[in-house]
């Protein structure tokens, strides 16, 4: 493909994702497959359409073109994913970041403002700290973040000196088991998905770290259940407890919720008016 001009490259690619059934997008991702080499966004692909590309520049797309018909995510491939507004740093020790969970960056940021004061908060299960890293910008004071994972901890604070400006505060430990000090809010999006349901994800969701997608036990809530017992200890009265999981397993959440003293137990739909959230609030006296 030696002469080949930045409009000549884009349709190769789109061609060759449509024709591999990899995407709905093949022609976002074709763009973003040259802006990523190229350095030309979508208006200056256009107004350069005719420019005649490098060799070694048309040889780095393909191979990224590679690495995507092989499955590897677009965010991974990209090293980037915008969540709420900002752009996040992601590779394979972490989740991609997704529209859905922006849901519980919603219900964290209402419950906080109504309080008209600085709350403790902590995002458990952290990965690239999208959730936590987001509460803090837009609330305009710091929030602790946690994971088990060393990995995800690395990611989440380039994610927090790149965006906040300073590094946050991390734990690294298994759910809530090493905490000491008590929290106004815990939110978390845990991993909550079956072992069957892990198995039977999208080629690229398998190239994401099972570690924060199997959530364990025959009903994937083994680590809820889990979270939710632990909040108990780690939570001040009054404080609240906001969880991320599947639409099938809403019922079930908030009833491990109400059985360990969570009052005002709700759930909240996501932009797919699927119920992604549940949280309530944790009053001492009903435990």
């Amino acid at each position: 493909m030696d002469g080949t001009s930045v409009q000549e490259l884009k349709a190769f690619c789109t061609q060759t994702l449509r024709q591999a059934d990899m995407t709905e997008s093949a022609d976002l991702e074709a763009r973003l497959l040259v802006e990523k080499v190229t350095a030309l966004d979508q208006i200056q692909q256009i107004l350069h359409s005719d420019r005649l590309l490098e060799e070694d520049q048309i040889c780095l797309v393909k191979a990224l073109l590679e690495e995507r018909l092989k499955g590897r995510p677009m965010a991974y491939i990209l090293g980037y994913k915008d969540f709420y507004g900002r752009s996040f740093l992601v590779d394979e020790r972490v989740l991609i970041p997704r529209p859905d969970t922006e849901t519980l960056v919603e219900v964290a940021l209402h419950h906080a403002k109504s309080k008209n004061r600085r709350l403790s908060i902590i995002d458990v299960c952290t990965g690239s700290g999208c959730v936590g890293i987001t509460l803090a910008c837009e609330l305009g004071y710091d929030v602790t973040l946690s994971d088990i994972s060393p990995d995800a901890l690395a990611v989440a604070k380039s994610n927090a000196m790149a965006l906040v400006g300073h590094p946050l505060e991390q734990l690294q430990g298994d759910l809530l088991s090493l905490l000491t000090d008590k929290y106004d809010i815990i939110v978390s999006n845990p991993p909550y998905l079956t072992a069957q349901w892990c198995e039977e994800v999208s080629i690229d969701v398998k190239h994401e770290p099972r570690l924060a997608l199997d959530g364990l036990g025959d009903d994937g809530l083994e680590l809820i259940r889990t979270l939710v017992e632990e909040s108990t200890h780690c939570l001040n009265d009054h404080g609240s407890l906001m969880l991320e999981c599947d639409y099938r397993q809403v019922d079930e959440v908030k009833k491990i919720m109400a059985s360990h003293g969570f009052a005002s137990v709700k759930s909240e739909k996501d932009l797919t008016e699927r119920e992604r959230v549940v949280w309530g609030i944790y009053n001492c006296t009903n435990n």
